[in-house]
Order: C-alpha cells, then sequence, then structure tokens
C-alpha cells in the first residue's frame, strides 16, 4: 500500500496535557497507509556582531621624524578593533532526537493535523540545520603616500674628479670638477618634504597677516587657505603615518543543551588585534553567554509517550520556556534579553483530530 509520508516541526503554545504516541527510532518501517513522520522544535541562539578597526600605516619618512620635524612618529603598521553592536535572536529548527509518527485514518484528523500549519503550530523541515558562522569585512584599504614634491627625484652633485695630465716632470693628478645626476636617498626627500612643509607654514602665516603682494577675495583667500591646509597634511602624513577605517561583522550560532549542569557558554572570542573570533579560536578573550531559566513551565509534567498505547492518536508538541540570557565580556554585560527556547520546555501531546476553526 502507498505510504504518504509528511515531514513537519511542532510547537504547542498551549497547555495540553494527555499520554500516547509513537516515537519514530532510527530504521523504523513507515506504517502502512496515510501516515505522517514530524519533529519537535528546539531553539538555536544566534548572535550578529559588528567591531569596527583602524589600520594605521607608517609613513615611508617616519624614521626621520623627529630630526626634520622635532616629531615622534610610529615605526610600525598596527590594526586595532573595537566592538561597535551586538544582537541576539532565536532561530527555530527541527530536533532529529525527538521524531514521531503518526498514522492517520480519518479525513477529517489529516486535515486538522494540516491546518495547524495556518495557526503557525507547524514548520516545514524544508529549511531546517544549523547555520555556519559567517565573517564579512568592509576592507579599509592600505593607508597610500603620495610624496608629489616640489623638487624632482633627480638631484644634481658637484663631484671631483682626476685625470692624470702629462707634464715636463713626467704624469700629474689634476683636479677636475663635474656635475652628476644622482637619485636622491630617502632622508634627502625627507629632508626636502620637511623643507615644502615649512615653506606651507610660512605662506599661510603670509595670507592670514596680509603680509603678500598678492590681493585675495574672501573666497580665494578661503580656498588657498583650503588647499594649504590639504598640502600639509598630505606631507605630515609622510613622517607621521595614515590611519583608515572599516568595519567588520560575524554572525555566531549556538545550541543551548538543558542536560547542561552549568548554562554558561562561550558565544565567540574578540582581539583587540584580530577583532571578532569563533569560539575555538584561542587567540581571543571569551565572550560568554550565560542564561537563567525562568521556569514557567517547571510545574508542566512532560509526557512519556508509550508506543504501546491503544487509546487515540495524539500528536506530540513542546512548549518553550522563558530564559534570561546574559552576554558579558568578562564583567562587562554588553546584551541581557528575554528569550523562549523549546528545549528548555516540556513535552505535551494534543489531540490528532483537534478542529481548527
Amino acid at each position: 500500500m502507498k505510504k504518504n509520508v509528511l515531514l513537519l516541526t511542532i510547537a504547542c503554545l498551549s497547555n495540553l496535557a494527555a499520554p500516547a504516541q509513537t516515537p519514530f527510532k532510527k530504521g523504523q518501517s513507515i506504517p502502512d497507509g496515510a501516515a505522517i513522520v514530524y519533529a519537535l522544535p528546539y531553539s538555536v541562539i544566534e548572535i550578529q556582531a559588528e567591531a569596527v578597526y583602524e589600520l594605521f600605516t607608517a609613513g615611508p619618512y617616519a624614521r626621520y621624524a623627529q630630526k626634520y620635524l622635532g616629531m615622534a612618529a610610529e615605526l610600525g603598521n598596527k590594526e586595532t578593533f573595537t566592538l561597535k553592536s551586538i544582537a541576539l535572536r532565536t532561530i527555530v529548527e527541527a530536533d532529529a532526537s525527538q521524531m514521531y509518527t503518526l498514522a492517520i485514518k480519518d479525513k477529517n484528523a489529516s486535515a486538522n493535523f494540516l491546518a495547524l500549519s495556518a495557526e503557525g503550530l507547524v514548520a516545514s523541515l524544508a529549511h531546517a540545520g544549523t547555520p555556519e558562522t559567517a565573517f564579512r569585512f568592509a576592507a579599509a584599504g592600505q593607508g597610500k603616500f603620495n610624496d608629489t614634491g616640489a623638487e624632482p627625484n633627480i638631484g644634481r652633485d658637484r663631484v671631483t674628479l682626476y685625470k692624470n695630465v702629462q707634464t715636463p716632470e713626467g704624469y700629474e693628478k689634476v683636479p677636475v670638477q663635474q656635475n652628476q645626476l644622482i637619485e636622491k636617498n630617502p632622508e634627502r626627500r625627507a629632508e626636502e618634504a620637511a623643507a615644502f612643509i615649512f615653506n606651507l607654514r610660512k605662506k599661510r602665516v603670509e595670507l592670514i597677516t596680509g603680509e603678500t603682494e598678492a590681493s585675495w577675495n574672501s573666497d580665494g583667500l578661503r580656498a588657498a587657505l583650503e588647499e594649504i591646509k590639504r598640502l600639509e597634511e598630505e606631507y605630515l602624513s609622510l613622517f607621521l603615518g595614515k590611519t583608515t577605517s572599516g568595519t567588520q561583522s560575524a554572525v555566531f550560532h549556538l545550541t543551548p543543551d538543558p542536560a547542561q549542569a552549568k548554562q554558561l557558554y562561550i558565544a565567540f572570542r574578540f582581539s583587540d588585534t584580530q577583532g571578532l573570533l569563533p569560539a575555538s579560536n584561542v587567540a581571543g578573550r571569551p565572550v560568554t553567554l550565560e542564561l537563567v531559566s525562568e521556569k514557567k513551565t517547571a510545574a508542566i509534567p512532560s509526557n512519556n509517550f508509550n508506543s504501546d498505547d491503544k487509546r487515540a492518536s495524539r500528536i506530540a508538541c513542546r512548549l518553550p520556556d522563558t530564559v534570561q540570557a546574559y552576554l558579558n565580556d568578562g564583567q562587562n554585560n554588553l546584551l541581557q534579553a528575554r528569550i523562549q527556547l523549546y528545549q528548555f520546555g516540556p513535552i505535551l501531546s494534543l489531540p490528532a483530530n483537534l478542529k481548527i476553526k
């Protein structure tokens, strides 16, 4: 006989009680006739975190900043992360350890069972499965330096060469002065860049105090001062470096276990130099999730379903319990939320021929 099997996840939202149901075991055959195989739900906690990071790139002339500008500069690149925002929510998935099979012999029961979907009590298993941890970076980009100085990269140096000249006494070395083109080394270019900075500052003072022969209207003067400021900042970055920023986001998932004595979990880890990290990466400090049940369903006993029970077919369902969730970074509380977790509540039942209006 043809077997019609429907995979469903059921959540019960009211306090219903009555025993009898057939647990579905691995390797078990589906009963002949119309049958439904479904799973009870459990809750997965999803944590969405975002961090901002700053990337410092040392300037090419950093080692000469003290000598030519009288300013100390960082010599190495570095990256720092700061936790910006965090959010928490729950996702309902199918609990593979709580699978049940239900044979439905009358059409009304089957229709009523399927009608539960419209009431929000039945969810398809098609999208079940624990999501993977995901990371995303909004790249900040490396700091770029542009040394377009007023002086060329090639300089002229006067050098003294000697050539042999024949004299009555013999050959003598005679000095000869010549100009040679040479490529400037980094220190010389740093010296010229520093001189250009001081020249810009001098020009700015002349414009502000009016010690110049040029005449400026207010808009022209403002534009000139802004350009001088832009050029000064660009040249100072050659010594003092540049800082760029970006964002890092990640989504973490964990499944709480009600059988665990201490409801304390490592949600993810965070590093000031690496940012958001999975719980398995010990390079960062742990960000913990503590769950405290309000025990609102503690007085409701779970049903023990017996496959030998011959009474009318019943549908197993699970009632969620309310839990207080605390997300902590050491002693610093990042977030507190009140959530519902299905696996923390009791397993109940309702009649298979329940009429849905």
